[in-house]
């Protein structure tokens, strides 16, 4: 899946309350900003530039363990498909299109200098939906209203949530809001507390003029709590309207899903096995 290999991917750290605190190094567990910064994930930088971010993430299908030492954890989102546009180096504006599910995996290291590093580890690192849904109102009582957010992780014949049924109307940050705080970031965000300056790296990317914006992680379940992902596992994260399903029958639709490869009306699925590399 290269669609995404001319954007930017970008990921707002914190939308939720008390998503973030273990992804901040040498955090001293004060309470933080909601949100707490941006960060890349990708960033389709010019060959003369040494970067990890130049290595491509996504995959609509698997999720790669870096190594049998690495914990890896699921992070369920929405993300938006965004036109960008510029003024003097900085962004003018972002647009929003459409959305989709995203796993916004990470794993912990404690060598790392900055959060982005274990945010993208190479190859199948992120997952994106194949189906998108397109964005007709931006705003309160918009497109995004109808929805509802859940992942589960399925290990052999056993499936369970990982995260909290959400209503994504619950995101700290949402709508122009969240998009004007997006710009403020990135044009200003300057490198501290594991967080790098982002305009450097737009010129790095000769401006990308289309961006992948994933907008939080959602609260996990006592599951998600004490299970990283192992080699072979299922993982799913659905975005559903609330209005035409029940909470309690996602599961059923993930295996008919999983089976069938049956697509629904104001649902996505993202469906990913889990692999190690090494």
């Amino acid at each position: 899946m290269k669609e995404f290999n001319d954007y930017i991917h970008l990921a707002v750290l914190g939308n939720m309350a008390g998503e973030v605190e273990d992804e901040i190094p040498n955090h001293n567990k004060k309470p933080i900003d909601v949100p707490f910064g941006i960060i890349p994930t990708y960033a389709p930088i010019k060959e003369e530039y040494d970067s990890f971010l130049k290595e491509y993430p996504i995959s609509s299908s698997q999720i790669a363990i870096p190594t049998i030492y690495d914990n890896l954890l699921l992070e369920p989102e929405v993300v938006l498909d965004c036109d960008v546009k510029y003024y003097n180096g900085s962004i003018l504006y972002i647009s929003p299109k459409r959305f989709t599910a995203y796993n916004n995996a990470h794993i912990h290291r404690l060598a790392s200098e900055t959060i982005s590093e274990n945010f993208n580890w190479g190859v199948n690192s992120k997952g994106v939906a194949t189906n998108w849904i397109e964005i007709r109102d931006f705003s309160e009582r918009g497109t995004l209203s109808n929805y509802n957010i859940v992942s589960y992780i399925k290990r052999g014949s056993a499936i369970e949530a990982y995260s909290l049924d959400t209503e994504i109307s619950t995101y700290a940050l949402l709508y122009n809001n969240l998009i004007d705080w997006t710009i403020k970031a990135v044009n200003n965000q300057r490198e501290g507390d594991g967080l790098e300056a982002m305009l450097p790296i737009l010129e790095a990317s000769n401006y990308p003029t289309k961006m992948l914006l994933s907008i939080g992680s959602t609260p996990i379940t006592e599951v998600g709590n004490r299970v990283v992902v192992e080699d072979g596992d299922e993982v799913f994260v659905v975005i559903y309207d609330k209005y035409r399903y029940r909470p309690e029958s996602i599961k059923a639709y993930i295996l008919a899903y999983k089976t069938r490869n049956t697509l629904y009306d104001g649902m996505v699925i993202l469906q990913q096995t889990a692999y190690l590399t090494k």
